[in-house]
């Protein structure tokens, strides 16, 4: 453990300086009331679309749960023989081939309002006229302010990279020209100086700052004359006009965690997280939701570097391993072995870093948590692949951005890069979408934009809601 406190140290310095937190978007604004997917009649939502009562629910929580289906299966699934289920499977894949392209998704969910005038799903719509009337206004001139140097230099570097990215990929298709330009906020520290500069000089689009202090700073001057996105989040309350926060929010994934292990029948939890800030504000997120749902936390473990994390997990879970030797030894008994161990939870919550996580599911396998399932969020994977390593995390299932997961299968390296280096590289290229695009997250709030930091969508709080896809370890891979 000790031999990798500078790492945790790191990991959990960037972790917590990068990391705010935001809201989870009032599903179906202004259209239909939120539907809670916790509800005791929709709680499992694992169903084939061949089971009736899959299409019986209530349009938000069809809505909510045809999402989360990838495109291949919705393709495959296009000849269901249920008329309702059919078209419902039809506008999901019209939402997930047209998320980038506004006008195309437009004309496509047109033609099939005209096709299904009677179905549910129109309750997804706004009205006629305000759906005719969405015109994406490209905007001519975007200033980034961001951190190029110093000790947030390769972070800002992702981001500008991503965004360039994205910008280019659709220069390409669009022709569309547009002047981009960079503030470095490593050389300036009066980050309300340099953004006035921006403005002064045609901005009409700010994307930035980064650090969670520099928005705090730029959101306390509370003018802002044209769109600005920052790329992280201030305190709590309402934000001015004009102002949005965007960013890889641990936050949202851990209430997606909570949820995740609710839907698929949990109810009983641990939870074994750090002794710090970050720790504790992550496992809070997931607690409150996981109660609020219904579910309860048996116990909890909260570890720091000084922490002998064997006898810890083995308090944790009231195992005595000098006895269960004993009997190891003498009977070969796996199966009352297993049952040594507390019986009074049926799924784990795991908040780590990788080299911890690497460290704490052995312990919990080798203290017999077989059964129940182990959550986490993004931070128990680096990023990179790394198999060797990661075979110790076999079996974990977590949430990620696609931009990672993708990469993870598409990419291999054997050498770790920096934790966040991928997914702030997918955080710029959602920047370039979410400024291009403003006025159709609030058009069209149920139809996400599917970007590569997750499915987008802007809650009632000015704060976009990413929705993670997710993944397990298979022999040391995501999967």
């Amino acid at each position: 453990m000790r031999k990798n406190n500078f790492i945790l140290r790191l990991s959990l310095l960037v972790l917590l300086t990068l990391s705010g937190c935001s809201s989870e978007p009032t599903f179906m604004t202004n259209v239909l009331n939120h539907t809670s997917l916790s509800s005791a009649s929709e709680r499992h939502t694992v169903l084939s679309f061949d089971d009736p009562s899959y299409w019986q629910r209530s349009p938000a929580t069809i809505w909510a749960n045809i999402q989360e289906v990838s495109l291949p299966q919705l393709q495959a699934s296009t000849t269901n023989s249920n008329p309702d289920a059919a078209a419902w499977i039809k506008l999901a894949i019209i939402s997930k081939e047209n998320s980038d392209n506004t006008t195309q998704l437009i004309n496509q969910l047109n033609a099939w309002r005209k096709e299904n005038p009677n179905h549910p799903g129109n309750q997804l719509f706004p009205s006629d006229s305000s759906l005719s009337a969405l015109q994406s206004a490209t905007p001519k001139r975007i200033a980034l302010l961001l951190p190029l140097e110093g000790q947030y230099g390769v972070e800002g570097a992702a981001i500008r990279d991503g965004f360039m990215g994205a910008y280019f990929a659709e220069h390409s298709k669009t022709n569309t020209e547009q002047t981009i330009s960079f503030y470095d906020t490593s050389k300036n520290p009066n980050i309300v100086s340099l953004y006035q500069e921006a403005i002064s000089k045609g901005a009409d689009v700010v994307i930035g700052p980064l650090l969670k202090s520099d928005v705090q700073q730029i959101r306390n001057a509370g003018n802002f004359p044209v769109p600005t996105i920052a790329l992280n989040y201030s305190d709590s309350g309402s934000l001015p006009n004009n102002f949005y926060e965007f960013g890889l929010s641990q936050i949202d994934e851990a209430k997606q965690v909570a949820d995740k292990a609710w839907q698929t029948g949990m109810s009983r939890a641990l939870i074994i997280a750090p002794q710090s800030e970050w720790g504790q504000r992550v496992s809070k997120n997931v607690i409150a939701k996981w109660q609020e749902n219904g579910g309860t936390i048996t116990d909890s473990l909260y570890f720091n570097e000084q922490t002998k994390l064997s006898k810890a997990i083995a308090r944790l879970l009231k195992v005595n391993p000098r006895t269960d030797f004993d009997k190891e030894n003498k009977n070969k008994d796996m199966a009352a072995l297993e049952q040594q161990r507390r019986q009074d939870f049926d799924v784990v919550f795991l908040i780590a870093p990788p080299q911890s996580a690497r460290e704490i599911v052995p312990l919990l396998r080798f203290y017999y948590v077989t059964k129940p399932p182990i959550y986490a969020t993004s931070s128990v994977y680096s990023g990179a692949p790394s198999p060797e390593k990661d075979t110790d995390l076999n079996g974990v299932i977590f949430t990620d951005t696609p931009w990672t997961l993708n990469s993870a299968t598409t990419s291999p390296s054997s050498v770790d890069t920096h934790v966040n280096t991928n997914r702030l590289f997918a955080v710029g290229k959602d920047a370039y979408l979410i400024s291009t695009d403003l006025q159709r997250f609030t058009t069209l709030p149920n139809f996400p934009i599917y970007g590569a930091t997750g499915a987008l969508t802007l809650t009632s709080q000015h704060q976009f809601y990413r929705r993670l896809p997710w993944a397990q370890f298979h022999e040391g891979h995501p999967t």
